[in-house]
């Protein structure tokens, strides 16, 4: 889940890119899954879109590393549960892209497929559950206060917990019934959509951060 900095000290620390990660990453699996289906190689294509959650999943946790640093160094309070999402989106990225490239080499798709839609959905809610537990502070060197870093509002944190409560239950499904592909591709547009929320979450995040910067 995306990291942002809300402060006018630090301003010009803000890095946006976990919104381009996040987006892109959700913008491709949604066009991907429905894509697998209308029918077109969807095995192929689901192991596809598992590698490139993976991969979102993975260049978001490094960019939370790269926030987890600064804000450890700043002093700030709360770091641990930064550090603690950093581990989910790497843990969770890796096991995604390794079964999808299991399943696109040849390994039958069924369970890995389905293994990884679990995997994200397991994601999906300890991430919203750490949204849920408010800011992380960090002092200001600047006269005017603290410099509040934000994990996602509740309400974001609300829907990563939904949506991964409905992947966790398509992925299970996908396992023990017949129709797996269809199940794992809903449940890979699902994952899809909470990427695009949480970025969606960070963009006005960072356009509040400008604006507020205005004059």
């Amino acid at each position: 889940m995306a990291t942002f900095v809300e402060g006018r000290s630090l301003i010009s620390e803000a890095e946006p890119v976990g919104l381009l990660t996040e987006g892109a990453a959700g913008i491709a699996v949604i066009v991907l899954a429905v894509i697998g289906l209308a029918g077109v190689s969807a095995a192929a294509l689901a192991a596809i879109a598992a590698i490139v959650i993976g991969v979102g999943l993975m260049v978001q946790g490094f960019n939370t590393a790269a926030e987890t640093a600064r804000l450890a160094a700043a002093g700030a309070a709360g770091v641990g549960d930064t550090a603690g999402e950093m581990m989910i989106d790497c843990l969770a990225g890796g096991t995604g892209i390794v079964l999808g490239i299991l399943s696109l080499i040849g390994l039958p798709p069924n369970p890995l497929l389905p293994a990884a839609l679990i995997v994200f959905g397991a994601a999906l809610l300890l991430s919203g559950a750490l949204a849920l537990q408010g800011p992380t502070v960090a002092p200001s060197a600047a006269a005017g206060g603290g410099t509040v870093t934000y994990r996602g509002a509740a309400a974001t944190g609300g829907m990563e917990i939904l949506m991964g409560l409905a992947a966790l239950v398509l992925g299970i499904l996908a396992l023990v019934l017949p129709g797996a592909g269809v199940l794992v591709l809903v449940g890979f547009i699902t994952v899809g959509a909470a990427l695009l929320v949480v970025s969606a979450a960070f963009s006005g995040a960072v356009l509040r951060i400008f604006t507020g910067a205005a004059p």
